[in-house]
């Protein structure tokens, strides 16, 4: 590598630096909370398990780990996010050198930081995240399996494939793109009559046995969620479709209107451009791009053409393929002008939008930003210690609270929802022999804790006690959170009446 090489490189690892420090560092810093993804995600990894009801369980088992590392420390998960985004980078660049000069591999990562879901919600850990990281790895390790068919690309495609899935069943949805980027090539197809890509589909089964084993033992639990999400109510189609094409267009319409303005001569550019203009500067890698880019989208789109509801954050891994499909339709040559008018023109904007989120959180009170978290979860262990004499074993009610319960008490008990169906069966010994603490916001969802646990709604209702928390941002409107505890007894009598004799 020459210096030039090596000076552009050091412009990336400045970038990246400065995007782990601050992304990491102002919410572990202001907010007094984590989200409801995060909070739920670490609840399924409390106690470890092989699966949950709604997704595969790879994310849960990163939460775990950091949690237990960090001590439990919301830090923890706000770094776990800007680790899965670097790694990310990192693959990214690498992807982007197979093809591109060092400048145009540079600009392919730091064009990134356009797309709002790689600022704003890159904080909110959650099963889309994993494939942040998982994603460029599977578009590198599958190139590079058909480039230079080397075993060890396979493998590692394989493995990244199947971790992918077991973060998330949209996993599947880039390996269709990666399968449709092989058979569309001339060059590619052939690999097909070689043993790479069935010793990476080999190894893509083997890593994933374990958890096929658990969805066979529990009657493929996360797809009646799937089934349930596909099952509600439907949205007015044609006003679904153009919401999700709207949604789909700003990633690309940004950096795109960045790269034009800081070009040499960009009115220049933009009166002599010609439609032949958008020959791509290297046809392989324009092939990928699209493939990658766009078959996932396309399925997003067509689930939204039916009316069903598609959450956005489900193309939040789809975009990371952007600044390389950009690259791969631009010019030739960078000059050293148009790279640093680029680079510090996306930085300049990537520092002003975190001081934009500092000032949201300073004056715009949010419950899931400064909720008074700690203080709820030692209200609850006082609450409980003075019904029972006991530390909560578990607490089980609304998804946040509950699972704030389990994250901000040294203790950290369990946390089960009555919006998850498992959670009565993956509970059910802590119910039966100890009992636990019962927790809704509203008065109506005691309903939904007495039919998850098959209680009495009326004697829940009349032993509940309601309690208040005010909270709000240093400068914005004081809230307070109506919340309703309730000691739910052991189920089993006769354990109750073992553990009273021995108390």
């Amino acid at each position: 590598m020459n210096d030039h090489d090596k000076r552009l490189l050091g412009y990336l690892i400045v970038f990246m630096a400065v995007w782990l420090i601050l992304l990491t560092a102002i919410p572990s810093i202001l907010y007094t909370v984590l989200p409801l993804d995060t909070i739920e995600t670490i609840m399924w990894s409390h106690p470890f398990s092989m699966g949950n009801a709604k997704h595969p369980p790879l994310a849960a088992w990163l939460a775990g780990i950091f949690t237990v590392v960090f001590a439990h420390t919301d830090f923890a998960m706000y770094l776990l996010s800007q680790v899965m985004l670097v790694i990310g980078f990192v693959y990214m660049y690498r992807l982007g050198k197979e093809f591109f000069s060092t400048e145009k591999a540079v600009l392919s990562v730091i064009l990134l930081t356009t797309i709002i879901f790689y600022s704003f919600d890159s904080a909110k850990f959650n099963v889309n995240l994993p494939h942040m990281a998982l994603w460029p790895m599977m578009t590198f390790y599958c190139y590079r399996g058909v480039k230079n068919d080397r075993m060890s690309d396979w493998i590692l495609f394989g493995v990244v494939s199947a971790l992918s899935v077991l973060s998330k069943f949209f996993g599947f949805a880039l390996l269709f793109a990666l399968f449709l980027f092989i058979v569309t090539g001339r060059d590619t197809r052939k690999y097909f009559l070689r043993p790479g890509p069935y010793v990476a589909f080999g190894v893509f089964l083997l890593v994933l046995a374990p958890y096929i084993v658990w969805l066979v033992q529990n009657d493929f639990l996360p797809f009646t969620y799937i089934t349930d999400r596909v099952s509600e109510e439907k949205l007015n189609p044609v006003v679904n479709l153009l919401t999700m094409l709207g949604e789909n267009l700003y990633p690309f319409v940004m950096p795109l209107i960045l790269l034009w303005f800081t070009m040499d001569h960009p009115l220049r550019s933009l009166l002599s451009f010609r439609p032949r203009d958008l020959r791509p500067s290297d046809p392989v890698a324009a092939r990928l791009a699209l493939c990658v880019q766009f078959a996932p989208l396309a399925l997003l789109t067509l689930m939204a053409g039916t009316g069903m509801m598609i959450d956005s954050m489900w193309a939040y891994p789809v975009f990371f393929v952007t600044g390389f499909f950009l690259m791969a339709f631009w010019k030739d040559t960078i000059s050293p002008r148009e790279f640093k008018k680029l680079f510090f023109t996306l930085m300049t904007l990537f520092v002003l939008v975190q001081v934009f989120d500092i000032c949201y959180w300073f004056t715009k009170t949010r419950n899931r930003g400064h909720f008074t978290a700690r203080t709820f979860a030692a209200t609850a262990q006082e609450f409980y210690r003075e019904q029972t004499g006991h530390d909560i074993p578990l607490a089980f009610g609304d998804m946040w609270y509950a699972g704030c319960i389990m994250h901000y008490l040294p203790e950290h008990p369990y946390a089960g929802s009555y919006e998850d169906p498992y959670d009565e069966f993956r509970f059910s010994s802590i119910l039966d022999e100890e009992g636990a603490i019962g927790v809704y916001p509203r008065e109506t969802d005691v309903k939904q804790l007495a039919k998850a646990l098959d209680l009495d709604e009326d004697e829940l209702r009349n032993n509940a006690k309601e309690f208040l928390f005010p909270y709000g941002a240093p400068y914005g409107e004081e809230k307070i959170r109506h919340l309703f505890l309730v000691v739910i007894p052991p189920r089993n009598a006769a354990a109750q009446a073992a553990r009273q004799a021995r108390d």
